[in-house]
C-alpha cells in the first residue's frame, strides 16, 4: 500500500511548512519569513535552515514492514545523514550513507554519497507506533512510503509543541543518528513534539524572536551563547541581545514554560575574548531572565564531561554518548527546578 503525498503530510511533525517539488514532499522547519530573515543575515544560516532537524512521520499501523524511498540533499560540507526508524519505540534500522564506512574520530569531512536512497524495514507483528527521524545534517526529502497492502493506518498527532531555538548543537552536530540529539530526547521526555530552529553558527538575533509561527508552544527552549562569545560580542552586547529576543519570544507566546541552557563546555573556553570569561555567559542569562515569567536558567557547562571523547569534533560539538550525558543531565537540572 502506497500512502498518497496528502496521507504522508498528516503524519508529519516538525515543519513549518511541506512542499512538493519535483516528485519529492520537502519539509521546511523555518517559516519563509524566517527563511528570508537567515538568508539577509548570511546565507550559510539559510542553508542549515533546510537541514530536517525535528522533522518526524509518525503513524499507527499493523503492516509488518516499511518502504521509504527517499532523496538526500547537501545543506553544508558535512554529507553525513541518518533516517532512523523506531517500531514502538524500539529502534528497527536505519537509512544512511556511512554505515559501511570506518569514520574517523573526529572527522566530519569525509567525502559520502548523496541522492537518492532506499530501504525496507520489518516492523515486527501486531499494532505498533512507528517514528522515523529525519536527518539533521541534510535536506531529507520523501519520494514513497509503503506499507503492506490491507494494512491498517492512522498518522499520529502530538497534543503538546515544544519550539526550539539555538546553535549547531540544538540541530544536532555531530550525532551520528538523528534520535541521539539532546533535544529530541528532550521533545520525547515533555511528550511534545520538536519544532527546531537550531541554527548552525548562530547566535542570538531579536528579529527571529519577533517571526511568530502559526503555533502555541507548550515549551521553548533557547540554547544560544557559544557563537555570541566566539563571534567576539562584548557582555554589553550579549545582554541586550539576548533580552530583546528573550522578550519577543515572550510576547508571541506568553503561556509557553521557557527552558533556557548556558552554553555547554567547549575546548578553548579559557581563550581571551572581548566578552571576557566564557562561564559568566550563565551570569548573564540569569540576570536577563530574571524579569520573564515561566522562565528557567539550566546552566550548561557541566552537563558533559570536559573530555574529547564526548565530542564528535573532540573540541565542540557532542557525539551521540555526548548527547546522551547532555540530556540526562538536564533532565535532572530541569526536574529541580520543577
Amino acid at each position: 500500500m502506497k500512502l498518497s503525498f496528502a496521507q504522508i503530510k498528516k503524519m508529519t511533525w516538525g515543519t513549518a511548512r511541506i512542499t512538493e517539488e519535483e516528485g519529492c514532499l520537502c519539509f521546511y522547519r523555518c517559516t519563509k519569513e524566517q527563511e528570508e530573515l537567515l538568508k539577509k543575515r548570511k546565507d550559510e544560516f539559510y542553508r542549515h535552515s533546510l537541514g530536517t532537524a525535528g522533522v518526524r512521520l509518525v503513524f499507527k499501523t499493523n503492516s509488518q514492514s516499511v518502504f521509504l524511498k527517499v532523496r538526500v540533499d547537501n545543506i553544508s560540507d558535512r554529507k553525513r545523514f541518518s533516517f532512523d526508524v523506531f517500531s514502538n519505540n524500539k529502534l528497527v534500522g536505519y537509512l544512511d550513507n556511512f554505515s559501511d564506512v570506518k569514520l574517523p574520530n573526529g572527522e566530519t569531512w569525509i567525502d559520502l554519497p548523496i541522492g537518492d536512497f532506499e530501504k525496507t524495514f520489518s516492523l515486527g507483528e501486531g499494532d505498533k507506533t512507528v517514528c522515523i527521524h529525519f536527518p539533521y545534517s541534510a535536506k531529507g526529502m520523501i519520494r514513497e512510503v509503503e506499507l503492506d497492502d490491507g494494512c491498517t493506518f492512522e498518522p499520529v498527532k502530538s497534543t503538546k509543541k515544544m519550539l526550539a531555538y539555538g546553535d549547531s548543537i540544538t540541530q544536532g552536530y555531530y550525532a551520528l543518528r538523528s534520535s541521539n540529539r539532546y533535544i529530541a530526547k528532550l521533545a520525547d521526555y515533555l511528550g511534545a513534539e520538536e519544532i527546531n530552529k537550531g541554527i548552525g553558527s548562530d547566535r542570538f538575533c531579536p528579529d527571529m524572536g519577533k517571526l511568530k509561527d502559526d503555533i502555541t508552544p507548550d515549551y521553548i527552549v533557547m540554547a544560544h551563547g557559544t557563537n555570541d562569545w566566539r563571534t567576539n560580542r562584548t557582555r554589553k552586547e550579549f545582554r541586550k541581545k539576548a533580552g530583546e529576543e528573550l522578550l519577543a519570544l515572550r510576547e508571541n507566546y506568553p503561556n509557553a514554560k521557557m527552558i533556557v541552557i548556558s552554553p555547554i563546555w567547549r575546548k578553548d573556553y579559557k581563550d581571551e575574548r572581548p566578552f571576557g570569561d566564557f562561564k559568566r555567559l550563565d551570569e548573564d542569562l540569569r540576570t536577563v531572565v530574571t524579569d520573564i515569567d515561566n522562565a528557567i536558567v539550566i546552566r550548561g557547562f557541566d552537563l558533559i564531561p570536559h573530555e574529547e571523547q564526548y565530542f564528535g569534533d573532540l573540541q565542540l560539538h557532542p557525539n551521540d554518548e555526548g548527547f546522551e550525558m547532555y540530556f540526562s543531565n538536564l533532565m535532572k537540572q530541569y526536574q529541580m527546578n520543577e
